[in-house]
């Protein structure tokens, strides 16, 4: 037998039998769990998901059934060959969820069954989606007429492969200044599309690199020379049989990214490109058979506030996909926190990380966060449909403008609480979570660009501030505020600075109506500082965008930070009531979720509160109670996750598998590897190193 045969022969026996010590079964995550007695898991289940509850368990065993949804086979594919499982994966689930076009016009719920049953197992998977049905369908839907009706079902049948072609090199958040010319050619009723400049190309188009044969196209629309500001076009780019990019327009892909490489992100180029009246998506404007423009919103801030705001569905998946990452990431971090011992007493016994006060404080307070994100999106969905029928109507209602306030803070909020809890879990879970095959990298990189798509993080809080201060102002005229969010709105400022919170100890402080109350009070505070520093740089600066722009940080985005954790505070109590009714030992275990949600919310802003309501005693007891409820809930946080956290097929990790077999799982995942053992190819470049010192 050859030198090269034995090595061969040696490689593959290091792979039929471990190299490794045997690793003994380990019991740890069972004992953990049975410190605490069984939740209610079905009603948990079904009231923390609500109506998606039975729709995501359906969805989780279509995909589990299937060998396409494995995580572990992914960690190695190509660029390529990852985007082509995904559209792999979309064409052996999405005729099996029952969308249609006209079910998902009745009600969305059919449609968030698919979302987040894929999104806890890849966003990029369903993103591949909510790009073409959402984005792109939306668009059509809402501002479209009765021709394009059939571009939306198209959309849906997965006849079209639709995209949303916003974005610029040169522009994002600023909409309004975006560069894309379409030039009306009466002659021959068509419009003349051109990117002008090297800044006005459209960039990092989802699923336009390799996919899509359809886009919705924002561009500067120009008749008889008279920029009448952003329109919408829904236009073809790819021929439908060849594939080839149509006629003046240039696409290409940009490549690779921190994450999501499932998505093939584009670049559009237009160079002439012609296209049909009926291109134009105009139910808000139009051009007469004489050539002229007319629109039922004269303005055009206005009017692309109005289409902007017709497809805020894809924000509130952002807020949904957020809740889905902080659930993975704790998943498998509160799993290998109880499993992993290090250290311990004089008796020689280790102790459970998650029983060490530094490792519980750091992941608990995410729980909370975790279930206030998700009763803010329930209460998202529960307003969608009634608030999309009245806009429908009247594109300018109070109702719309109200809406995506609240969807900006929720969005800005619960993606920054998302960044933080993930980045928390990797840490958490040491080197082993470094490791690819813990699956943390990629969920954490996974949640990174949702604090700046869909909207920037910090634009969408100015947004939120301006609106709760338009609220302010009708109050200070003497008329009657209209959103039921803001009914504690008090401009008598010398309430705020009487204000002192009623309570002594830790059972006064952990009343319901008291924590909420503290939440409206900073709302209230942030309101009248903003005031102040608004009336300081109105003297400060004569330009009136420098007065705003200069009293952002601390002041008007503090105000959408406030406002958001009062619905997520008020929106969560609801659901603790409702588990409480049905089960008591349940809904205790979850109101200890709402006490900490609000406790650390108001302990991270204790320097507002000591000024006014609270004395020295009462700030301390709120640190102390803060403490003291992560206690309380670490060892009932590894039950609860195990009830709502996605299945293991789902999750790819081997640290954080329901079973605890972390180590015997780590050390098998390793020694797959075709090279685990193997000298390394560039062992003469390391020879020739050794020669030469």
């Amino acid at each position: 037998m050859s030198m090269k045969e034995n090595r061969r022969l040696s490689l593959l026996n290091s792979h039929l039998l471990s190299q490794f010590p045997q690793v003994a079964y380990d019991d740890s995550l069972a004992n953990f769990r049975k410190r605490t007695e069984n939740l209610n898991s079905d009603l948990l289940f079904s009231i923390y998901f609500g109506k998606v509850a039975d729709g995501l368990k359906r969805m989780r065993s279509i995909m589990t059934s299937n060998p396409l949804f494995d995580k572990f086979k992914e960690l190695d594919l190509s660029l390529d060959q990852r985007r082509e499982r995904i559209v792999q994966q979309i064409s052996a689930i999405y005729f099996q969820s029952g969308l249609t076009y006209q079910e998902d016009f009745k009600s969305p719920y059919k449609l968030l069954e698919l979302f987040w049953s894929t999104a806890e197992y890849e966003l990029a998977l369903t993103t591949k989606m909510s790009v073409t049905l959402l984005l792109y369908g939306d668009t059509i839907r809402s501002f479209g007429t009765e021709k394009h009706i059939q571009l939306a079902e198209r959309a849906y049948a997965l006849k079209d492969i639709g995209s949303i072609s916003m974005t610029e090199i040169g522009h994002g958040s600023n909409v309004p200044g975006v560069e894309t010319i379409a030039t009306y050619d009466h002659s021959t009723r068509e419009f003349i599309i051109n990117s002008p400049t090297a800044t006005s190309v459209k960039w990092l188009v989802g699923g336009v690199g390799k996919t899509s044969n359809m886009t919705a196209l924002f561009a500067r629309l120009i008749v008889d020379n008279i920029d009448r500001g952003v329109h919408v076009f829904a236009i073809k780019i790819r021929d439908s049989v060849t594939h080839d990019p149509m006629p003046g327009i240039i696409i290409g892909d940009v490549g690779l990214k921190t994450a999501l490489n499932g998505i093939d992100n584009g670049f559009l180029i237009f160079k002439n490109c012609r296209v049909p009246y009926d291109s134009l998506l105009d139910k808000l404007s139009s051009i007469t058979p004489e050539g002229k423009f007319k629109s039922s919103v004269k303005s055009k801030e206005k009017r692309l506030g109005i289409i902007i705001s017709g497809i805020i569905r894809g924000r509130i998946t952002v807020v949904g996909g957020t809740e889905v990452h902080i659930r993975k990431g704790l998943t498998i971090a509160l799993r290998y926190g109880a499993l992993r011992k290090q250290f311990g007493k004089k008796d020689g016994t280790e102790s459970s990380l998650l029983d060490y006060q530094s490792h519980y404080f750091r992941l608990i307070p995410h729980l909370a966060k975790m279930f206030a994100i998700q009763a803010g999106v329930e209460y998202l969905w529960a307003l969608y449909s009634s608030v999309k029928a009245k806009a429908s109507v009247d594109p300018e209602c109070n109702e719309l403008n109200e809406y995506h306030a609240m969807l900006s803070c929720m969005k800005s909020i619960s993606t920054m609480y998302g960044t933080a809890a993930l980045q928390d879990c990797r840490e958490a879970c040491g080197g082993h979570g470094f490791l690819a095959c813990s699956a943390l990298g990629n969920i954490r990189n996974e949640q990174d660009c949702h604090p700046t798509w869909e909207g920037d993080n910090m634009i969408l809080l100015q947004q939120c501030g301006k609106v709760i201060l338009k609220q302010v102002q009708h109050v200070f005229k003497g008329n009657k505020i209209t959103n039921p969010d803001l009914q504690y709105l008090d401009v008598d400022f010398e309430h705020l600075k009487a204000y002192k919170a009623a309570f002594h100890d830790r059972e006064t402080l952990l009343n319901p109506r008291l924590l909420i109350e503290l939440l409206e009070y900073k709302v209230n505070y942030y309101i009248n500082q903003t005031f102040i520093a608004l009336r300081e740089n109105s003297t400060a600066y004569t330009d009136a965008t420098d007065v705003w722009n200069n009293s952002q940080v601390h002041y008007i985005q503090e105000i959408a930070k406030a406002y958001c954790e009062y619905i997520f505070a008020s929106q969560l109590i609801k659901m603790v009531d409702k588990l409480y009714e049905k089960c008591q030992s349940t809904g205790n275990a979850v109101k200890n979720i709402f006490y900490l949600y609000v406790v650390e919310r108001i302990e991270k802003s204790l320097s507002i509160y000591v000024e006014y309501a609270l004395n020295p005693g009462q700030a301390k007891l709120i640190r102390d109670t803060e403490l003291y409820l992560c206690q309380a809930l670490k060892d009932i946080s590894v039950r609860i996750i195990d009830i709502l956290g996605p299945p293991d097929a789902f999750l790819g990790s081997v640290i954080g598998e329901s079973d605890g077999q972390a180590y015997s799982k780590l050390i098998s995942h390793v020694e797959k590897s075709e090279d685990v053992y193997s000298k390394p190819a560039w062992l003469p470049l390391l020879q020739q190193i050794k020669q030469r010192a």
